[in-house]
């Protein structure tokens, strides 16, 4: 029996046309422009946007990116499946290691414009220092810390990465598509 992504993608629609009809609530949740067939087809440029925007969601940190995902790749025109494939490529717990970096992308580029919230390494090894004696002791040595500043940066470096992340997926992807 052979696998037939078009006759999926057919009765899907089909299933959900009918649904959609005897539901209301079905009706109110889910605008139709999700099930037009095709954000649902396999060809470059819509599997290419559809992962790009699912990778773009998966480095932000936001709750529910799959919905994100999804809403982003249907305004323009990606494909459905692949934006919420592409979107579980994180993991719980990755973030620990990637807000950091995502900070320090953030504090290269406004530290670039002469913006600073005042956090180094010697910031955070002396808030580590001080963290055994209570968090009282590990304020004060946070209370140097310009906290909209560090908050740009922290925003902008996960604008900056999560984008960068997009665009390399969506790219290689078309480019791959291209080589065939």
């Amino acid at each position: 029996m052979k696998f037939n992504y078009n006759q999926l993608v057919s009765k899907v629609d089909t299933y959900l046309r009918t649904r959609r009809s005897s539901s209301r609530l079905w009706n109110s949740l889910l605008p139709e422009k999700l099930f037009t067939p095709s954000l649902w087809l396999w060809e470059p440029r819509g599997v290419a946007i559809g992962a790009g925007w699912g990778v773009f969601w998966a480095f932000a940190p936001v709750p529910m990116q799959t919905i994100f995902a999804v809403l982003s790749s249907a305004a323009t025109r990606g494909n459905i499946p692949i934006a919420v494939v592409s979107c579980w490529v994180s993991f719980p717990g990755y973030q620990v290691i990637l807000w950091p970096l995502q900070w320090w992308a953030g504090a290269a580029l406004l530290g670039s414009i002469s913006m600073s919230s005042g956090v180094d390494m010697n910031l955070i090894r002396a808030a580590a220092e001080a963290a055994p004696q209570g968090l009282a002791a590990m304020l004060q040595v946070l209370g140097q810390v310009n906290l909209w500043i560090l908050s740009a940066e922290l925003l902008l470096g996960c604008i900056l990465t999560s984008g960068a992340a997009g665009l390399l997926v969506y790219s290689i992807i078309r480019l791959l598509w291209r080589a065939k």
